[in-house]
């Protein structure tokens, strides 16, 4: 998926949960136990809103940190009509920045040195999961999502997230395949020959590569394997 249809889509993620009603901040998040929708909010807000523009004007050979130079975050957590202002202002300034980078330019990343869309990507896809979560929480489902994003949401979570995810909390020593023929993809995830397969239609394999709702995705060959890594989000990134 090319760097502008990233920012399409996370335009369109931004947009939704600025429609949230005020009235049903409040309301919790299952799949981030602790969590109303406020503070899946503010987590955007600042962690992605403020975050991802700093974290992309750093140079490739930079230090992998995260400090959030010459910009306020307040030292308490806004609520309600504020928690809701403050993400509109971030998430906005964030697209800003985003549309005004050319997608080529040469940037630290959570991968190493890396170019802009990285972050373009990684946005459109955090949203998405955070999107899940709110709409499961609201309106007792996640509606659904375009085939070529669920695609390039799986392929990113296989190829990047969760290598990560195993270099902060130690690799699993068995391989799997991911398959979800819906969206025409089977993938390799870990070293060597597959000991198991994890099969679902796309949005409930991307759901459970990130922690959510593993129970719906169909398991062949060794169980132990799959475990491994449908549990690995939740080790490394508290599910978030």
């Amino acid at each position: 998926m090319a760097p502008h249809h990233h920012l399409t889509w996370l335009a369109d993620n931004v947009a939704w949960f600025e429609a949230i009603p005020d009235d049903r901040l409040t309301v919790p998040v299952p799949a981030c136990p602790g969590w109303a929708v406020v503070d899946v909010v503010n987590h955007l807000s600042f962690g992605l809103g403020l975050g991802y523009p700093v974290a992309m004007a750093k140079p490739p050979d930079t230090a992998a940190d995260r400090a959030f130079a010459g910009l306020v975050v307040p030292s308490k957590p806004p609520s309600g009509r504020a928690a809701a202002t403050t993400f509109r202002a971030n998430l906005h300034h964030c697209l800003t920045r985003f549309r005004a980078t050319d997608p080529t330019t040469p940037c630290w990343t959570y991968a190493g040195p890396g170019t802009a869309a990285f972050w373009f990507r990684r946005a459109a896809i955090e949203t998405t999961l955070h999107r899940f979560d709110v709409e499961e929480a609201l309106e007792g489902r996640a509606g659904p999502l375009a085939a070529d994003r669920t695609a390039d949401a799986i392929i990113e979570t296989v190829e990047f997230a969760l290598p990560l995810a195993a270099d902060i909390v130690g690799s699993p020593e068995l391989a799997v395949t991911v398959t979800s023929p819906d969206v025409g993809l089977e993938l390799s995830l870990g070293p060597g020959t597959p000991r198991a397969r994890i099969t679902a239609e796309g949005q409930r394999t991307l759901a459970a590569l990130w922690g959510r709702h593993p129970d719906r995705v169909t398991v062949t060959g060794d169980p132990a394997a799959a475990e491994a890594w449908l549990s690995l989000v939740e080790a490394a990134f508290a599910g978030r």
